[in-house]
């Protein structure tokens, strides 16, 4: 039988999809500490990677971006959401890259403007041999960027959970690209990571949801300077155990 059908006689726990909790599944982890019982959590990414599974927590790997063509088929086996909490790649939407990024904006008549090969030939003929850039590379991070966002826009729209959540750095390209070409829109609830747990940076973040969250917005001035520069790449994208707390607290609120 599928999971979904397994699920059926009994609907005491809510499901949340926890998309691309893969790095070092912040979402999960979290979740299980402070609310263990109450959902049945899936954590949905494409990384090759085993969890000792218990019950109510269970990992897929699952393709989640636009190019699987399987992806609403291979999802619908899976009991359905009744939230989703998304942390799509965001390397190719962030302007940390200053001369070096690919995606530069798309304002609201839809029109983008997308660095071609021609730039980057003139780009590493002018900057420092470290900031060298090769197109190739970059033309493919920003495509997983528009797809993986795309695929977690098109899950939402079809599977319509009760609250959806996307996470992504607050300065990232992604709320325009979300706005103005997925004309797909919602509250952006702003936060710092170091304000739930000093051992953080800053990282201004922006959680995008259907419904509007009291996350803590003040920047704490005493975060970790270093968590950013030379944390793993696990650690750059975990998310803080408290915010994930305070959020998943008000999102059941809203679901009662």
């Amino acid at each position: 039988l599928r999971e979904r059908e397994r699920e059926s006689s009994s609907n005491k726990k809510k499901v949340i999809w926890a998309l691309y909790d893969d790095a070092f599944s912040s979402y999960k982890k979290a979740i299980k500490q402070h609310f263990d019982g109450k959902f049945k959590v899936y954590s949905i990414g494409i990384n090759n990677i085993k969890f000792k599974e218990k019950k109510n927590y269970f990992y897929r790997r699952i393709d989640l971006s636009l190019s699987n063509f399987n992806l609403i088929s291979q999802l619908n086996k899976l009991p359905k959401p009744d939230i989703i909490l998304a942390s799509p790649p965001c390397e190719s939407w962030s302007g940390a890259d200053c001369d070096g990024r690919m995606f530069r904006s798309i304002n609201e008549n839809g029109e983008w403007i997308i660095k071609n090969s021609k730039y980057y030939d003139e780009y590493n003929k002018r900057c420092h041999k470290v900031k060298t850039r090769h197109f190739l590379q970059k033309e493919t991070s920003r495509i997983i960027g528009e797809s993986t966002i795309g695929g977690a826009i098109k899950i939402i729209q079809h599977f319509k959970p009760k609250v959806w959540v996307i996470e992504n750095p607050k300065t990232s390209k992604t709320w325009d690209f979300q706005k103005y070409h997925w004309n797909f829109n919602g509250y952006k609830n702003s936060t710092y990571y170091s304000s739930y747990d000093s051992s953080f940076s800053s990282k201004p973040t922006i959680f995008k949801s259907n419904i509007k969250l009291d996350l803590k917005n003040f920047k704490n001035n005493k975060g970790n300077k270093d968590h950013m520069a030379r944390g793993s790449y696990s650690k750059r994208s975990s998310i803080p155990e408290k915010l994930i707390k305070d959020m998943i607290t008000q999102i059941i609120v809203f679901c009662k």
